[in-house]
């Protein structure tokens, strides 16, 4: 199970399907931010001026699991349709 819980993510009044929603949509997010980042790693890498390193890189968290902490920290916000 996920720490933190949903009554915990939910405590602003947003119900569950709005916070699947928004979770969801903020995973996709990171997920696109992670994928221009390797691109751009691999780009660096061939390039022939470029020093190669052979140091493992950590692996990146999981992004839904991101995209919950992000939303409990309040780093990202559930915005419902009627408050646009």
């Amino acid at each position: 199970m996920i720490y933190p819980s949903i009554a915990e993510l939910s405590d602003e009044g947003v119900n569950r399907y709005a916070l699947s929603i928004a979770t969801a949509k903020s995973a996709r997010k990171i997920t696109d931010e992670q994928l221009a980042k390797a691109e751009a790693n691999q780009e660096a890498k061939e390039d022939k001026y470029s020093s190669y390193s052979s140091k493992k890189t950590e692996a990146p968290e999981k992004p839904v699991k991101e995209a919950i902490g992000k939303l409990y920290t309040r780093e990202y916000k559930v915005i419902l349709p009627d408050e646009e």
